[in-house]
């Protein structure tokens, strides 16, 4: 974790609350209907995990890309996405074939993350916080 970029811990850490947050609605959600049982939980557990996982590895691909030519970079990047993709299809199926997670808890948490990002990207746009990544290619910019 020493080598892991500050943004990287900083925004996994926000996301997290985002997920636990968003975790707690669910659950309420399945106890006013009257369907909650710990599959929800577990499947809840699941999903979210991931989801915060799939995030972190992502911010770890990319900072292993930067400083490589663009060749290697999109390589880099690729692979992360490639098996990340794979991952959380995994997490997921798991989620609907292993009988200790509820399907639809399962699925539904492990897109909290990209909820999360959504949500923090509209935030600093509101606040004028927000500050894309310039592309140098399309700005004429010299690397």
């Amino acid at each position: 974790m020493a080598n892991v970029d500050s943004t990287i811990k900083t925004e996994t850490k926000n996301l997290a609350l985002v997920v636990l947050v968003l975790s707690i609605l669910l659950e309420g959600v399945y106890l006013i209907i009257g369907k909650w049982n710990y599959t929800v939980l577990l499947g809840n557990i699941l999903g979210g995990s991931a989801g915060l996982l799939n995030f972190f590895l992502m911010g770890l691909g990319i900072q292993s890309a930067l400083g490589k030519t663009q060749k290697d970079a999109k390589t880099t990047v690729s692979f992360s996405h490639t098996y990340r993709t794979i991952f959380l299809l995994a997490i997921m199926v798991i989620g609907v074939f292993v009988p200790f997670f509820d399907v639809w808890a399962t699925i539904i948490s492990v897109f909290f993350t990209s909820f999360g990002i959504y949500i923090r990207t509209a935030l600093l746009k509101k606040n004028g916080q927000w500050q894309p990544v310039q592309n140098e290619e399309a700005d004429g910019g010299e690397a």
